[in-house]
Formats: structure tokens, C-alpha cells, sequence
């Protein structure tokens, strides 16, 4: 019995040295990771003067249609393409016509962020311009509405894998582990929500190395015991 009793002692101050020196640097990362989110969202621009219509939000690297609704026009090109950055690129590149509708396929979206393009056509006869405007996330989603679903999500899985680890409960710490691990691996690919940038890699090395030290300790508490 008081080998028994040494034994949980041992493995309790364990528990409690790795939470008093990985407590701390989480917390504060978790703290920083969040603000920067909040710091970074975009509600919407207020000084332009120019009315845009909002093409939607499309996922990082990929081809999507850029477009037009015109019933009266006989062409429609497109005339410059803003980035992110700051960046405008002035073309003069016909559309492609279906019925009203003028397309253009566009792949250059490597850029995160808010884009707008302009076109131009004889609308009603007359030279007319109009301004669009999209979004390209990491995931294709708009960030605004899932953000806080998504702190939300990692908030809990950490809160999960601290509590089994902090009530000695291996099995609860080793599923909270591998959730933190598929999480890691998710916002390396997929970025998390809008954002793909150095945080949010460092951010996710941290999950999958904090849940696979967590699991495996779990584990070998949970193998000693048998």
C-alpha cells in the first residue's frame, strides 16, 4: 500500500511540474493568439466611395469564375483586378458571354485577403464601369461568421485535455491529446478560418506537441497501472 501510495505521489508531481511550466506559455499564447484574431477582423470598409457588390468568400489557390449580369450588353471586359496587398493590375480582357451572364476564370489567388475587380460594357448602349468584390480564405469560409465557433472549438479541446491531466484521468487525457493532435494537423493545412500565417503554423506545432506529450505520458500512467 505505501508503495502504492509513493507511487501516486510521484506521478501527481509530475503532473503538477509539467503544468507549472507549460501552464504559463500556453496561457499567454492562447491570450496572444486570440487577440490577434479580434485585432484582424474585417467588418467592412467605410471610406470607399465606390458602390461594390460582394461576390462572395473562395478558398486559397484555386480557380473560381469572376462575373457579370448584363441583359442588354453586346460585350463586357474586365478592366483591372485589386489585391490584398495594395496591388493593381490594369488588363482589358474580354468576358466570356452566356446568355446575360459575362465570365472570367481567375487563379491568381494566392493573396489572403479582400480583393475587388472592375468591368466594363455597353450597358443600355452606354460605357458604363461597375466595381466587384470577393474574399480568399485558407478554408474558402468567411471568417467573420465562424471565428468565434472556431476559438470556441479550440478552447474546448484544451480544456478537455487539461482537465483529464489534472484529475489523473489518462483515458479523458489521451482522447483530449489526439483531438489536440487532428486539430494541429488541420490548421497546418487549412489555416484556421481566414488566417494561414506564421502564428497560426507556430500555434499549431504547439496543439500537436502539447496533445502528443500529453497522450503518451497519459498513456504510460495508464500502462503502469495495469
Amino acid at each position: 500500500m505505501q508503495t502504492i501510495h509513493l507511487k501516486n505521489k510521484k506521478e501527481e508531481r509530475g503532473r503538477l511540474i509539467i503544468m507549472k511550466v507549460i501552464s504559463p506559455f500556453i496561457l499567454l499564447f492562447l491570450f496572444s493568439f486570440s487577440f490577434s484574431f479580434i485585432s484582424s477582423l474585417n467588418f467592412g470598409d467605410t471610406t470607399s466611395s465606390f458602390s461594390t457588390t460582394d461576390l462572395g468568400t473562395f478558398k486559397q489557390n484555386t480557380c473560381f469564375d469572376l462575373y457579370q449580369t448584363c441583359d442588354d450588353c453586346s460585350y463586357v471586359n474586365l478592366t483591372a483586378i485589386k489585391y490584398p496587398n495594395g496591388t493593381i493590375e490594369t488588363m482589358n480582357l474580354d468576358m466570356i458571354k452566356t446568355n446575360q451572364d459575362f465570365t472570367y476564370n481567375f487563379c491568381n489567388s494566392t493573396l489572403l485577403g479582400d480583393y475587388t475587380y472592375t468591368v466594363a460594357g455597353d450597358k443600355r448602349g452606354v460605357y458604363s464601369i461597375e466595381t466587384m468584390s470577393f474574399e480568399v480564405t485558407p478554408s474558402g469560409k468567411d471568417g467573420n461568421e465562424n471565428i468565434v465557433f472556431f476559438i470556441f472549438i479550440i478552447l474546448l479541446i484544451y480544456a478537455i485535455t487539461f482537465l483529464g491531466l489534472f484529475n489523473g484521468n489518462a483515458p479523458v487525457t489521451i482522447l483530449g491529446g489526439m483531438a489536440m493532435v487532428f486539430l494541429g494537423v488541420y490548421m497546418i493545412n487549412n489555416g484556421v478560418i481566414i488566417y494561414q500565417d506564421t502564428l497560426t503554423n507556430y500555434f499549431s506545432y504547439l496543439t500537436i506537441g502539447i496533445g502528443a506529450l500529453f497522450s503518451l505520458s497519459a498513456g504510460y500512467d495508464l500502462y503502469q497501472d495495469l
